[in-house]
């Protein structure tokens, strides 16, 4: 398919700016070497306190639960997750963006709808951490993915689904996907993937789980 122009990207951008403006959910993926120490430092001189501080995690709330921030280390996607809550957070995220720079996601949807760059599945599972509420366009990238002939870049979209199912605290359309994927898989594990990322999404959401038969000891 023809790369989407810059324009486009960027119209798209600013429609999952305004689908997390109005939940209150601010998701970015910031440069991991740098941005932890600006979080913290940042957090604090807003008045901010760690409530967790782990290995590749903390947490930032404010005293009167008007802002709070994440951030999550993924070396598997080279990025600090960072996802910012509540009225008051979105000047502090906007001082942590400007010092620490961003992926900005335009250019991750530009690389992403591309699903021959090799870059392409990796930008995937980024956005997946963006998605705060489901629409159509969301449903086609991943069913770009899904469709793929690729089986590699069709198990990192199955993977990548099931983060953004995770993400939204929504299933979407990720049983429709998945169900139309196992039944087109012709590859028996990334099919047994799919049904086991689907029983997660219905876990997830609350939906009824498909029990797998366990064999009786020495049975063949």
């Amino acid at each position: 398919m023809p790369r989407p122009t810059e324009t486009a990207l960027r119209g798209r951008a600013r429609t999952l700016l305004e689908a997390m403006t109005e939940r209150a959910r601010w998701i970015y993926a910031l440069p991991r070497e740098e941005a932890p120490a600006a979080v913290r430092a940042i957090a604090l001189a807003k008045g901010l306190h760690a409530a967790e501080e782990e290995s590749g995690a903390a947490r930032y709330e404010a005293a009167d639960g008007k802002a709070s921030l994440v951030t999550f280390d993924s070396p598997e996607l080279d990025v600090l997750l960072i996802e910012a809550a509540g009225s008051e957070a979105p000047p502090i995220l906007a001082e942590i963006l400007e010092r620490t720079r961003f992926y900005a996601q335009s250019a991750l949807l530009g690389v992403a709808l591309d699903v021959k760059d090799p870059e392409a599945p990796k930008a995937l599972r980024t956005l997946a951490h963006m998605v705060v509420a489901w629409d159509e366009d969301w449903s086609d990238l991943f069913l770009l993915h899904l469709a793929s002939p690729d089986p590699v870049v069709r198990h990192d979209a199955v993977l990548a689904l099931t983060v953004a199912v995770m993400v939204a605290h929504d299933a979407g359309p990720a049983p429709a996907l998945l169900d139309e994927g196992i039944r087109r898989e012709k590859f028996p594990k990334l099919k047994d993937t799919m049904i086991e990322a689907l029983n997660v999404v219905r876990g997830v959401t609350g939906a009824p789980v498909e029990m797998t038969a366990v064999p009786e000891p020495g049975a063949s």
